[in-house]
């Protein structure tokens, strides 16, 4: 069952299995994942989907004077599933200089609020691809972010 859980960066919709359905008192959405035959099913994704926009990849990229392309994180989900908070380093990510890719990132973080960022989304990508076979994204680009890095 599609459920369209975020339109213009509002919240619409949450996703519910049979037993959290019941305490809401609403109907499920059929979203109940177990993470393993003996373990209680609890509400989950198993495929993420957000609409691409209608931006290429190079138009996103070519006013930034300075920024990064995060491309895999480490620990994606770690994060504090209540208040939205998230913290992870970036296993591949790309320095942009004037517009352009001039090389790799290395020893960098990000840190924010999913629900708080979803309202710094200046554009979204005109391609999609999956993530980790159960995420399907295209590439979003954020007007801010907190970065540090190590030197």
């Amino acid at each position: 069952k599609r459920v369209s859980l975020v339109k213009k960066g509002k919240i619409k919709n949450f996703y519910y299995d049979l037993q959290t359905a019941g305490i809401v008192g609403v109907e499920s959405t059929g979203n109940g994942l177990r993470a393993g035959s003996q373990s209680e099913p609890v509400p989950g994704i198993s495929n993420l989907v957000m609409e691409k926009g209608k931006v290429s990849f190079s138009e996103m990229i070519k006013d930034i004077k300075e920024g990064i392309i995060v491309d895999q994180v480490l620990g994606l989900g770690q994060g504090n599933i209540i208040s939205g908070a998230f913290s992870n380093n970036v296993q591949l990510g790309y320095k942009i200089e004037k517009g352009k890719i001039v090389g790799r990132v290395k020893n960098v973080m990000i840190a924010g609020n999913a629900i708080e960022e979803l309202k710094n989304i200046a554009a979204l990508g005109d391609k999609s691809k999956w993530i980790s076979g159960k995420y399907k994204f295209p590439h979003i680009y954020l007007k801010s972010l907190s970065v540090s890095a190590k030197k």
